[in-house]
């Protein structure tokens, strides 16, 4: 008998769980469990497989495993640490959705890169409809398997600066951060400085410090890196920046702090060093969150409408997916600087 000749694959050939699980030497249920339940596997195990798939560009699908409806359902990434912001925001996505008969499915995601691509190719696995992301994407690779999915995209950021996969919906941050800065110095202050969470990858930060410091170029006010730091996103992150400045530069008569959390933590290390707001030092917030009215004295900060950029969001993208053309390219969202005791 002539022996059987085995089929060789195409190298164009879609990838699956069997094929993963014989370029990885393992089981295929053991592969299959990866992406169910990674939870159950050892983290070298999971490790090689995913090293595997990912290298070969597999999405797995979980619509195929779960039978759910993909028709309905909106993806999107938000931070490990959701501040009031970014809740704000997925409350204005969540209402919008359940007015459309949308789905919202949330996954943890980073500003790093590769937690990113992490991120987005868990989401593409469920076939959604469209996708909502928290900020540009910021990996090339993921850039590219966006695109090449053919979805509908809104990137909630920076509307200006680069160029957005889909649709950009979002405030100028460059323009929140010149107008405040601009603000303080119209009062009287000279000697500003800058307080933000880290600024790696996040391309909201890397404007407000751009419009930051393009403010006080304008005004011929000096611009140095030692009156800027990157702090943790938590009210003792800020308390530390402003023993830092002041032990830096002990002239510095104004801070503007990239959150109001970081602000807030400003405002309590002036208390406790008894150092009198505005006179000793004006401290300045970004998001008037509910506790920025609140405080003693009242916080000044940028109103941003998160809740809004949150349903507008949706707006878009069902539109998007209806299949509407024309919509802009950017869709700008109003701010405001509310002023209050601080400065």
């Amino acid at each position: 008998m002539a022996a059987k000749k085995k089929r060789r694959r195409s190298a164009d050939a879609p990838h699956n769980v069997r094929t993963i699980a014989q370029a990885a030497g393992l089981s295929p249920i053991t592969v299959s469990r990866a992406f169910r339940n990674p939870g159950k596997l050892a983290p070298a195990t999971l490790a090689r497989i995913m090293k595997v798939a990912e290298g070969v560009g597999f999405v797995p699908d979980q619509i195929a495993s779960s039978m759910r409806s993909s028709s309905s359902l909106v993806g999107t990434i938000v931070p490990p640490l959701i501040n009031s912001g970014i809740a704000e925001q997925v409350q204005g996505m969540s209402d919008a959705c359940q007015e459309r008969n949308l789905q919202l499915l949330l996954i943890q995601g980073d500003f790093a890169v590769d937690a990113e691509e992490r991120a987005i190719r868990t989401l593409l696995g469920w076939r959604p409809a469209g996708l909502v992301l928290q900020a540009f994407v910021q990996s090339p690779r993921a850039v590219t398997l966006l695109r090449a999915n053919g979805l509908p995209v809104i990137e909630i950021s920076e509307i200006a600066g680069r160029e957005p996969i889909d649709i950009a919906v979002g405030v100028s941050n460059f323009d929140t951060a010149f107008s405040m800065t601009t603000r303080l110095a119209e009062i009287g202050y000279k000697r500003i400085a800058f307080v933000s969470t880290p600024i790696h990858g996040n391309d909201r930060l890397q404007q407000r410090r751009i419009g930051y410091r393009k403010a006080l170029e304008s005004r011929n006010m000096p611009v140095a890196e030692r009156l800027e730091i990157e702090m943790p996103i938590t009210s003792a992150g800020g308390s530390e920046a402003l023993n830092i400045l002041k032990l830096r530069d002990p002239t510095i008569d104004a801070v503007f702090f990239s959150s109001d959390v970081l602000a807030i933590g400003g405002v309590q290390e002036c208390h406790r060093r008894g150092w009198k707001i505005p006179k000793d030092v004006a401290i300045a917030g970004y998001g008037d969150t509910e506790l920025a009215a609140q405080l003693f004295p009242r916080l000044t900060t940028v109103r941003v409408p998160r809740y809004q950029m949150g349903r507008k969001s949706i707006e878009v993208l069902a539109r998007r997916i209806a299949g509407e053309a024309g919509l802009p390219k950017q869709v700008a969202m109003p701010f405001v600087i509310v002023e209050r005791e601080t400065t």
